[in-house]
């Protein structure tokens, strides 16, 4: 009770701490992302590099399907080229010769961490790869996750959606989450037909899709003609200006085991700090503080429920405070 009731305390006090010290960034940032199956084991990664690098501008690139460290070392020198940069990768354990890798921009960003999500991988698949990253000029932090969902147990996808879902309702940071997360969803009258694992992910508006203006393939299977690959966003993220876009470019789907079957997405947003307010729309639900979307109400009644709810996280403090005096 005591651990549950400090976790509630962390909760509380990131709020307070923001309502004292208000925004220290007022600048939008714009960052843009890269994800992409680049089939590994069946693409040669040497192939595959001059198209990394003909990408400019890009602060991170989340890849699955990345066989090994010598290949991600090859995406790795391969977004560095014409950007100025220092670029880093991170590679994920699991999966085999199919692992996630992301590799992002060192100058711009300095990683705090990278875990993976061990809970949700099963039966030899992919865990979720994470990278906790904190921009050096702003210092606004963000998680950016890879996955690559079951494709041939539909679920155990489904199981993976709803995992993913679970674990973003308690980040307090930004996410912004991509890869091929093999939901079908159909070019032409996706909203009605697509795989239920989407409906897993995005149920309550915990994940939303940063959706593409103009839908095509995004792998190149004749059998199919759906979207397999996305860019999902969950907690402050949700309210960055965004937009995608599948990539197409000439013979970029040819039958020669060299070459991806798979399409990169790509997604550019403008950062912008989370407020006082969205800290309050997003912070921990399993800790029973997040409050409901009545927030958005008119200006009048948001003040008064953000009273009343400021004077219960008062409340909550002071028996926290109560609590620890207690502890040996």
């Amino acid at each position: 009770m005591i651990i549950y009731n400090l976790h509630r305390l962390l909760a509380i006090s990131i709020v307070v701490l923001a309502f004292a010290y208000g925004s220290t960034i007022s600048a939008q940032q714009r960052l843009t992302v890269v994800s992409w199956n680049v089939q590994s084991g069946q693409a040669d990664p040497q192939r595959i590099a001059p198209r990394v690098r003909a990408f400019q501008d890009v602060d991170i690139w989340g890849f699955s399907e990345v066989q090994n460290d010598a290949a991600a070392a090859v995406f790795e020198t391969a977004a560095e080229a014409g950007e100025n940069a220092d670029f880093r990768r991170v590679v994920g354990t699991t999966g085999g010769a199919d692992r996630l890798v992301i590799i992002y921009d060192s100058n711009r960003f300095s990683k705090i961490r990278d875990f993976q999500l061990n809970h949700i991988n099963s039966g030899g698949h992919r865990a979720p790869l994470v990278a906790q990253l904190r921009e050096t000029s702003t210092g606004q932090e963000l998680l950016f996750m890879v996955n690559h969902l079951a494709r041939g147990n539909s679920s155990l996808r489904h199981r993976q959606a709803g995992q993913l879902r679970r674990w973003a309702e308690n980040q307090v940071l930004p996410v912004i989450a991509v890869g091929d997360y093999n939901f079908d969803w159909s070019v032409e009258g996706g909203d009605a037909d697509h795989d239920l694992g989407y409906d897993r992910m995005t149920q309550d508006d915990i994940f939303t899709w940063v959706r593409p203006e103009r839908l095509i393939k995004s792998q190149c299977s004749e059998e199919f003609d759906s979207v397999l690959d996305f860019v999902f966003v969950s907690s402050p993220a949700q309210s960055w200006p965004a937009t995608s876009e599948i990539i197409v470019v000439p013979g970029d789907c040819p039958d020669d085991n060299e070459t991806p079957d798979h399409r990169p997405v790509i997604a550019k947003f403008e950062m912008q700090e989370a407020t006082p307010l969205d800290l309050l729309m997003t912070i921990q639900p399993s800790l029973g503080v997040r409050p409901s979307l009545e927030a958005v109400a008119p200006a009048g009644t948001r003040k008064q429920q953000l009273l009343q709810r400021i004077e219960a996280l008062e409340a909550e403090m002071r028996a926290i405070k109560e609590l620890i005096k207690q502890m040996p």
